[in-house]
């Protein structure tokens, strides 16, 4: 009883708390500036994007008197489906990124960077080790399955349509049939993957190596290129077609003046410094035709597919390559004289721009959040005390449980704010935008549901061999950290390692192990079995701390030595309990398998993401379901097993 009055009590606290919180303000003297969004994309790690992009986007707030609101998205899909249903309204986009945007995002093309050099564009590569045997191209296309690639963004042209457009599609080369391994990851990632020998070779592009040069010189001296494509055009500025046409005019006036026009030379050439950082020049004014040559380059890519796909007769294969080819001679005839390859790019060399950022601590959120724990402590401190008949409190326990829930309550308050609780509401007002979304699933497409089925069965495998060297690993180091049957001096710093084991995740565990052994199913094995050890290794050392001594006293009775107490005393009754652990872990290594498809262990799950980030919904669905079957039927074999085995 007096528990659930306390809950009441510790309820209403919580509610009159949030409600607190949830209160606009409405001492403002003016209304706020209007939020712009401005979604920009991850052709590096986002900590250094946020970086070199904060100066240009507090002088675009500044200039524009908007508040500009940063969305740095994990690949390009997450912004275009972003801007799609207007959690972006503007974005810097990579050319077929920015075409997407347009066919799906209600995006429009309204400026285009330029170099710092005046160049009109840049270059797709290929990299490969500095001392890598591979001299050209040409070495790389024998499709004996024992290179490792790695591509960019689905949704990259330098990364991935120049690539199939000027080297896979002319040969009839599906990177996935050729290469030992595909792994699809960020310029950056690649180049650094590269240069650390874990792949053979990979895309990227010369404006990223240029950044490198500046930035990570020791990088760039140990990659090597051994392919330049034609020139690609400089990137496109987007925005939602909806957005308000004085939004417009000021995002306009802003982009076409920026590093042209200053109050002083010293401000100008301020601006400058800050492009130069993101490797841009200036804007200049574009429209949607920006994008013709992707266009074209799409149709080269999809001739190519017409080529190597088996399902289509002879007949179809010539009626499709004929439509393709003569939609692009229409747009050839209409490009632009091939573009001369500029010569050198200067080097930026001020590091001011990247100095560390000061921490930035909300002082009013501290001190409210602190206020209301504060009087969350008085208010439980006060409900605890004796009143009327019955046991008092011990004053060290009211203040230790006082202590705890404030604490709690504290740090639900502080974390409101950063985990977004106040838009809990956009889950209704938006549900049709859910809905929309969800409707692209539905058109399930099996065309390649052997593929699918086969990773899938690689991932099985994976969670197979993960847990299994898991289970064989855990049972001595569960038995090393249980206090009754291993020394204090023992338990203490095994248990420590199990809580290393279990605390990193399976993606940074398989990284290091994509190191050792290369990319693969091995390393993802590798992955799961480490993390699995330690959460074995803890649930396995709670069942013998929580077994009966009596048994173990017996065997002790007869003399018999420790390691044969353990073997008969104390695995015989923690063993069904080990094995209920054991396939439950099993179950989620299925599910985690398909997550280190990310890395490049091997699996379903590089599928998964490849399609997903290609706007492959209908694949997506087909590859969703099989893994949802998969589980479903390892979890009622795992059932059976356990109701045989206990």
């Amino acid at each position: 009883m007096k528990n659930s009055v306390l809950s009441l009590k510790l309820g209403a606290l919580l509610l009159l708390v949030l409600a607190i919180i949830s209160i606009p303000s409405s001492a403002q003297e003016e209304p706020p500036a209007r939020e712009l969004k401005f979604g920009i994309i991850t052709t590096e790690s986002s900590d250094n994007l946020s970086t070199l992009w904060t100066p240009f986007l507090k002088d675009m707030g500044e200039m524009t008197g908007l508040k500009i609101k940063p969305f740095f998205a994990a690949n390009y899909s997450g912004i275009i489906e972003a801007m799609r249903f207007g959690e972006v309204e503007v974005a810097w986009l990579s050319n077929k990124s920015g075409l997407e945007a347009l066919r799906r995002s209600n995006g429009e093309v309204f400026a285009k960077a330029t170099y710092p050099d005046g160049a009109p564009g840049y270059r797709s590569v290929l990299l490969v080790p500095k001392d890598s045997p591979f001299q050209t191209v040409e070495d790389i296309l024998t499709c004996d399955k024992t290179i490792n690639f790695g591509m960019g963004d689905p949704n990259s042209t330098s990364g991935t349509l120049m690539p199939m457009a000027y080297i896979f599609a002319p040969n009839g080369i599906i990177p996935t049939e050729c290469f030992k391994n595909v792994r699809n990851a960020t310029h950056e990632a690649n180049g650094l993957t590269v240069a650390n020998n874990l792949l053979d070779v990979a895309t990227n592009n010369t404006t990223n190596l240029k950044r490198l040069a500046r930035t990570r010189p020791e990088i760039l001296e140990r990659v090597r290129v051994i392919w330049e494509s034609p020139l690609i055009q400089t990137d496109p500025i987007i925005w939602r077609k909806d957005v308000p046409v004085e939004v417009k005019e000021k995002l306009l006036y802003f982009f076409m003046t920026y590093g042209r026009r200053a109050e002083n030379p010293a401000e100008l050439q301020r601006q400058r410094e800050i492009l130069g950082e993101l490797d841009f020049g200036t804007f200049l004014p574009a429209n949607d035709s920006h994008l013709d040559p992707i266009i074209r380059l799409e149709m080269v890519r999809d001739m190519a597919f017409v080529q190597s796909d088996r399902s289509i007769s002879e007949d179809e294969r010539t009626d499709k390559l004929a439509l393709l080819q003569a939609k692009l001679n229409k747009m050839q005839e209409a490009e632009d004289a091939e573009i001369v390859k500029p010569k050198g790019t200067p080097a930026y060399t001020d590091d001011s721009l990247r100095g560390p950022k000061g921490l930035d601590i909300p002082w009013s959120r501290v001190i409210f959040t602190l206020t209301v724990g504060l009087i969350a402590f008085g208010f439980l401190l006060w409900s605890s005390a004796r009143r009327g008949a019955g046991p008092a409190t011990p004053l060290k326990d009211r203040l230790f449980n006082a202590s705890v829930w404030a604490i709690f309550i504290a740090a639900l308050v502080w974390a409101y704010v950063a985990a977004e609780i106040f838009k809990a509401p956009l889950l209704i007002d938006n549900r049709a935008r859910m809905g929309e979304y969800a409707s692209g699933f539905l058109k399930i497409d099996w065309k390649d549901g052997g593929l699918y089925l086969q990773q899938m069965s690689v991932t099985i495998q994976i969670a197979l061999w993960g847990t299994f060297l898991s289970v064989i690993a855990a049972i001595p180091l569960g038995l090393l950290s249980a206090h009754n049957v291993a020394p204090t001096w023992i338990v203490f710093p095994v248990r420590r390692l199990m809580d290393a084991f279990r605390s990193i995740n399976e993606l940074v565990i398989g990284t290091m192990f994509v190191v050792t052994v290369g990319l693969g199913p091995f390393a993802g094995v590798m992955a799961l079995a480490i993390h699995t050890t330690g959460v074995l290794a803890k649930l396995f050392s709670e069942a013998v701390e929580a077994m009966d001594p009596g048994p173990v006293e017996g065997v002790r009775a007869t003399g018999a030595k420790s390691i044969h107490e353990v073997v008969w005393g104390v695995i015989p009754q923690v063993a069904p309990l080990w094995t209920s652990y054991a396939l439950y872990r099993f179950e989620s290594n299925t599910r985690s398998a398909t997550i280190l498809g990310l890395i490049g262990a091997g699996g379903i799950g590089q599928l998964l993401f490849e399609q997903i980030n290609s706007f492959q919904y209908g694949k997506t669905a087909a590859i969703l379901l099989i893994i949802i079957v998969a589980v479903t039927l390892v979890d009622f074999l795992s059932q059976v097993l356990r109701k045989r085995l206990m």
